[in-house]
């Protein structure tokens, strides 16, 4: 509540309120509340940041005006920076000191903590000399004014009005790109943003609002739908109401929701391209009414008006934009009707610009107007704008221009000050005597104060230029590109300073963006001054007066420069103002050098630079962490990094061979000053290494600990890498114990460490862990810890890490499956464990195979299993498949962060490592400061203290990459990988009986689902529920293509060639299957109790009604079955090499193809419908294990080719020692003496190798080779008797199949190379001899 006038003990001297008058003037108050404020405060300037907004609402000014709201927070506001600065001496405050103090007013500490954080500095800097010329030589003072809002930004709510110019003109391809470009920014995440309202708008000669949805995507299909198509003229008038009142809307619903006023941002933006067309004058030709201009045009200004009237009554922070585009558009106007004026020159860059300028203003804190009174003799130099845009955080950077009206001589004098002003509100004062002195020549303020000149030099080119272009002559055209020119020149020695990364000054990066800004803003006016000149022919585009008046317009508007820009300049005066570093020692100098700037961690620490690790192959992961990261040894500072590599574009190199490095890392702590530099440079570090982008306090360091856990797991062979490791572990720590981690009080580095103990006691929750690397790093960090449990984190980090891996193997692989192969790992206590000592990853592993082994019989499984718990129990290893596995899934590549398994043992050997050295030097505090003693003192003892620390941690063992290394026992190993196999297998039970009751279960509910759904005929069997999860559940998996890339040629093959045939795709399938087993193809089921075979049904029933349609083939009777059957084999899949299963099959597609022939089947049982599950039925005669004849002709001549191998060698093993005629065979052929002998030499070699090979083929075989044409088998005698290298002969293709095959295994007995191929829809037998250059063989 308030309080009434305070008592005097006497009547205040004159000097006294003097004083007091004084005070109150500096902080900007209006002579009207002097006496108020003299009244509550006593007239002691100590007690005016004691006066409330109670104590003043209400009461009457001097002049009788009452005291609103608004105004009252306005003077608290003002008043609060007495409070800030404290109070002053004054000679004259001795008689007022007698005054009794006033009772203190009790206020939250919240409130009292905001009012502390505002505040409004004002520097000057003195422009003279060689950065006034083109200036007029006047005098010029920049003041830059940085101020910051009490409350900051944090917790704002914001109103967005969009409004879009929905006119006739405005159809076609522009409506469409304006529709793409605000979909574009409005996401989904905006439109669901609870501090963000949106109110959208269309106008043309009438307004009216979208109903926003809940996606974007429907608000794109909304707007380009004949409802929103453009049409009708502009109406300014109706746009600015009813965004007037869709405001007024979102306000109120603001403001019951509980949210202050002064809390709440407006923002409008508004797209046009034309001008006001809503007054009509006289009628024209044909009757229509003519448009009115200069109404329209007085009428959208009135409306325009009254709209920011409107919201300056709300008592928000309102910011009104307009982007124009097109070459119709009334330029003044717009600018006249807008806080912010853009043009687009260009339909293509319509998305980046509203991108930028509506991402600026969510991102705004609010809007806000500068008031600056200056003393006699000084001016502004260029108009305020009407607002300016605070950033997120609060802050506001701007600087304005001031002109001493003496001249350069003109002694400078008085007071400036400068008022922040908020809805209506002083929130923000400050001031600076003018008293401006020159920046030293070279120094960062110089060369930033030479750009802001630049740019102001640039602002009036534009001011002239625009509304006056077309009457400027020849000569002042000239003028003013020589202006242009010699803006240029003036910012080249800032532009090469800035861009040396062995440069000494501080700032480099601040000036490079600032003068981009600037240059930027030169070459739109270059080309604009393009425009104004006939005899320019560089340039032949032309734009119209009104887009240059546009351009000129934008151009000539002083904004506040770019938020990249301010915050490298506050970075860099936040860095001018910390002490100076500590000096290193010889060994800090030496090994913080960096061999890009040439610089050490103290002069980098000088220049507002830090040094960071660098960093290659770098992925965040989604979820935290990084999913590949190389960390490296080398140091590199960061503007180095920024200059070399272009931002982070492109990689660094030092060498050719050299991959280079493309990010910054982790930063040497080095000292506590050079520390300081590298805090204020981390986030923009962290933000190229999250993986949104964005810095996140809190939680982006997590970043750093994940990427000091890689360096764990790696090897630390060289001292420099062990160094490395010290002084990574230090700077971590260091910046982990000096953050707060997200929504506690507690250090980020308490949270870390606390996470790391939960995971090594709790099992259950170390799933929960996004970063194994991390969670390892932690290790490092904690004080309290010893080398044991440091060991126990190492074993569950890597422990988690093979769970995880085999999880992610086996995340496709159904019960079975798993059960499959946790048999295979649970072998006998004596199998090889040679596997735990290979080098991972293994090259030739291979990708993991679920599909059961030869020796694996689901029915007998259980039993072997119980039978070797008995006699080894509690021990197991692998059988050879389960140890084939084991190495394929540590070998395998994963996308993931986890650490890979050839490093686990790198991180348990260096965890204890460290912990050894830690125990040698009494603690990790101990460590510390051996690590920051090294890098600043010279004493020996230091050094040798620290290389002491240094060799225990590379004095580890070399841990390998085996499984071993990590896992000591296969047991270990065993365990986890069958937890992985079995998830819900209870923690602590017996593995083997485990599985076998398992596998019995499984077995059981598989026999019983299918004898539960039979096959009764074509029919397919009747599910409850039939999806692909229960027809897993019933029948398994499908076999699937043993060689993928032979299955997929044999399906290109058979598509190309049924191209223009009308078949269905189930029955190419099938044909690609045939053709896939023609070729060698086989097909593997998952697992034995896997027994799905994909399209029975389906693909009898085509092939029974191809017969019947297309080939008019009789399908009844036995003979039609059998070969039926036959066929039904070829084209299903399944695995053919169990007799079991064929038999099985062949009876389930007898069955089906009876029920498709329409026999009786009522007096069959039905078939249960598993291959593995036998039933008693009728066999079906002509099925064998061999191909039907009917398919022989089709058979594959790579199984051919196979065949006669297997002959041959068998033959081979059997014979007696090799005849003469054979060795004579075998040998060269001698030099021709003359035609007879050689023939004689041939024939009897020929006769030899008949006798030979005799013994290879059968009967039926040797049959068709005798009954080859005579000639025939000269020719064959005769090539294989000469054996010339790179000879070749065609047999004919008339010969039958059996013939080929004969002459298959006739061929590879002589030695020769043999294939067939298809020529003209036939097959042709070649036969070549190896060597040389092909030709065909003489006859």
């Amino acid at each position: 509540c308030g309080f009434g006038p305070r008592p005097c003990a006497s009547r205040p001297t004159m000097d006294g309120m003097r004083a007091f008058t004084k005070a109150v003037e500096d902080l900007g108050v209006e002579p009207r509340y002097f006496a108020l404020l003299a009244e509550l405060s006593g007239e002691n300037p100590d007690y005016l940041g004691d006066v409330s907004v109670e104590d003043l609402v209400g009461r009457e000014g001097a002049d009788g005006t009452p005291v609103s709201p608004p105004v009252a927070r306005g003077l608290v506001r003002k008043l609060a920076l007495a409070k800030v600065t404290g109070p002053k001496e004054d000679k004259g405050d001795e008689l007022s000191s007698k005054v009794p103090a006033p009772p203190a007013i009790m206020r939250s500490v919240a409130e009292e903590a905001a009012r502390a954080s505002a505040g409004c500095t004002v520097s000057l800097l003195r422009a003279s000399g060689d950065a006034l010329l083109g200036l007029d030589g006047a005098a010029l003072l920049r003041c830059c004014v940085r101020a910051q809002l009490p409350e900051g930004g944090a917790g704002r709510r914001k109103i967005l009005a969009i409004v879009l110019d929905q006119s006739g003109s405005m159809a076609g391809a522009m409506w469409r790109r304006i529709v793409e470009a605000v979909v574009g920014v409005v996401t989904d995440d905006l439109l669901q943003d609870a501090s963000i309202s949106i109110a959208f708008v269309v106008y043309a000669d009438q307004a009216r609002e979208v109903c926003l949805p809940r996606r974007a995507s429907e608000l794109r299909d909304l707007l380009l739908s004949p409802a929103y198509t453009p049409r009708g003229g502009t109406s300014f008038q109706a746009a600015f109401r009813l965004a007037g009142r869709a405001v007024e809307r979102e306000l109120a619903r603001q403001t019951a929701a509980g949210t202050s006023r002064q809390d709440i941002d407006i923002a409008t933006l508004l797209f046009t391209d034309g001008e006001d067309t809503s007054v009509k004058g006289r009628p024209g030709r044909h009757g229509i009414p003519l448009v009115d201009k200069e109404a329209s045009r007085l009428a959208a200004r009135a409306a325009g008006d009254a709209f920011r009237e409107a919201l300056r009554d709300t008592g928000c922070s309102a910011y009104t934009c307009i982007a124009a585009f097109g070459a119709d558009h009334d330029p003044d106007q717009c600018q006249y009707l807008s806080d912010r004026y853009y043009y687009i020159n260009r339909g293509e860059v319509l998305a980046e610009v509203l991108a930028g300028g509506l991402g600026a203003l969510l991102r705004s804190a609010g809007q806000c107007s500068l008031r600056v009174r200056t003393p006699p003799g000084v001016k502004l130099e260029e108009a305020l704008p009407a607002t300016l845009p605070l950033d997120d955080a609060g802050r506001l950077d701007h600087h304005i221009w001031l002109r001493l009206e003496g001249g350069p001589t003109a002694p400078v004098g008085g007071r400036l000050a400068v008022e922040l002003e908020v809805a209506g509100e002083v929130v923000a004062h400050g001031a600076a005597e003018l008293a401006a002195a020159a920046p030293p020549e070279g120094s960062f303020d110089s060369h930033l104060l030479l750009a802001d000149l630049v740019a102001l030099q640039l602002r009036r080119v534009a001011r002239e230029l625009s509304g006056g272009g077309a009457a400027l002559s020849t000569e002042r055209l000239g003028e003013l590109r020589a202006r242009l020119t010699d803006a240029k020149g003036r910012l080249q020695a800032t532009r090469q300073v800035a861009g040396e990364a062995k440069g000494s000054l501080r700032g480099r990066a601040a000036l490079r963006e600032r003068v981009a800004e600037v240059e930027a803003a030169r070459e739109r006016l270059s080309y604009a001054l393009g425009q104004f000149d006939e005899g320019d022919v560089n340039d032949q585009r032309t734009i119209g007066a009104v887009a240059i008046d546009a351009i000129l317009r934008d151009a000539g508007q002083h904004v506040p420069q770019g938020p990249l820009a301010a915050a490298l300049v506050r970075r860099a005066d936040a860095a001018a103002s910390l002490p100076p570093p500590e000096p290193l020692s010889k060994y800090g100098r030496d090994w913080s050098t960096d061999a890009y700037s040439c610089c050490d961690a103290r002069e980098l620490a000088l220049q507002g630079d830090a040094l960071f690790f660098q960093l290659s192959g770098v992925r965040p992961a989604p979820g935290g962490g990084f999913l590949a990261a190389e960390d490296r040894d080398g140091l590199v500072s960061h503007e180095a990094f920024v200059l070399l590599s272009s931002s982070g574009k492109q990689a660094i190199k030092q060498h050719g061979g050299d991959e280079g490095f493309t990010h910054c890392g982790i930063p040497l702590y080095a000292t506590p000053g050079h520390f300081l530099r590298a805090r204020m440079i981390l986030p923009e570090v962290l933000q190229r290494l999250s993986p949104t982008g964005v810095y996140k306090a809190g939680e982006s360091e997590r970043q750093l600990l994940s990427l000091l856990g890689r360096c764990l797991a790696r090897p630390c062979a060289t001292e420099n890498q062990a160094e490395a490791l010290l002084h990574k572990a230090r700077a971590v720590h260091v910046l982990l114990a000096s953050t707060t981690a997200p929504g506690t009080e507690t250090s980020l580095l308490r949270t870390v460490v606390n996470e790391a103990a939960a995971f090594v006691q709790n099992h259950a929750k170390r799933a929960e862990a996004k970063d194994l690397h991390a969670v390892a790093a932690a290790g490092l960090l904690a004080d309290d810890w010893d080398n044991d449990r440091r060991g126990r984190l190492a074993v569950a980090v890597a422990t988690e890490a093979l769970r995880r891996r085999f999880a992610h193997a086996l995340r496709g692989a159904d019960e079975a499956q798993r059960l499959c192969l946790a048999w295979a790992l649970l072998g006998p206590a004596d199998a090889d464990a040679g596997w735990m000592d290979q080098a991972l990853p293994r090259a030739d592993a291979g990708e993991l195979s679920l599909a059961s082994s030869a020796d694996f019989n689901p029915f007998t499984a259980p039993t072997d299993l119980e039978a070797l718990e008995r006699a080894s129990p509690g021990e197991s290893r692998p059988r050879a498949g389960g140890a084939a596995a084991m190495l394929s899934v540590l070998s395998a590549k994963q996308q993931d962060s986890d650490p890979p398994p050839q490093s686990w043992g790198h991180l348990r050997w260096h965890l204890e490592a460290f912990g050894r050295a830690v125990d040698e030097v009494g603690g990790l505090s101990g460590l510390w400061a051996c690590v920051d003693s090294a890098v600043t003192d010279d004493s020996k003892g230091h050094i040798q203290k620290f290389q002491s620390c240094v060799a225990a941690i590379r004095a580890a063992p070399e841990a390998g990459t085996s499984v071993r290394a990590a896992f000591p026992e296969p047991a270990d190993v065993m365990a986890v990988a069958i937890s992985a196999c079995i998830p819900s297998m209870q923690s602590g039970g017996n593995l083997r009986l485990s599985v076998a009751a398992a596998l019995r279960a499984v077995i059981e509910r598989r026999r019983a689902l299918v004898c539960k759904y039979p096959i009764v005929g074509k029919a397919y069997p009747r599910l409850e529920e039939h999806t692909g999860e229960t027809v897993a559940e019933v029948w398994g998996a499908p076999a699937h293509p043993a060689d993928p890339a032979l299955h997929h040629k044999a399906m290109l093959r058979v598509w190309r060639r049924t191209m223009r045939v009308r078949i269905t795709t189930t029955v190419k399938e099938a044909l690609a299957d045939k053709e896939y087993r023609r070729r060698g193809g086989k097909f593997l089921f998952p697992s034995p109790m896997d027994t799905f075979i994909r399209g029975l049904h389906r693909r009898t029933q085509d092939l029974h009604n191809d017969w019947r349609s297309r080939l008019h083939k009789s399908t009844s009777g036995d003979a039609a079955r059998s070969e039926a059957v036959a066929e039904m084999l070829l084209r299903l899949r399944w695995d053919d090499r169990d007799d079991g299963a064929r038999a099985k099959l062949s009876q389930l597609v007898a069955r089906i193809w009876d029920d498709l022939e329409g026999v009786d089947l009522s007096g069959k049982p039905p078939l249960s419908s598993a291959l593995w599950l036998h039933d008693a039925g009728d066999a079906i005669p002509g099925v064998e294990k061999q191909l039907l004849p009917a398919t022989r002709e089709a058979a594959s001549d790579a199984d051919d080719e196979r065949d006669a191998k297997r002959k041959l060698a068998s033959a081979e093993a059997r014979k007696s020692p090799r005849p003469a005629a054979a060795a004579a065979a075998a040998t060269a052929r001698p030099e021709r003496q003359g035609e007879l002998p050689a023939r004689r030499d041939r024939a009897e070699a020929a006769r030899g190798a008949r006798r030979e090979f005799s013994m290879v083929m059968d009967e039926g075989l040797q049959a068709a080779l005798d009954s080859l044409d005579a000639d025939v088998r000269r020719r064959m005698d005769t090539f294989a008797a000469d054996k010339r290298p790179g000879s070749r002969m065609k047999l004919p293709v008339s010969l039958r199949a059996k013939q080929r095959k004969a002459a298959h295994v006739w061929a590879e007995g002589q030695g020769l190379e043999h294939k067939s191929f298809g020529y003209r829809g036939r097959r042709r037998l070649h036969l070549t001899v190896a060597g040389g250059a092909e030709a065909p063989a003489p006859g």
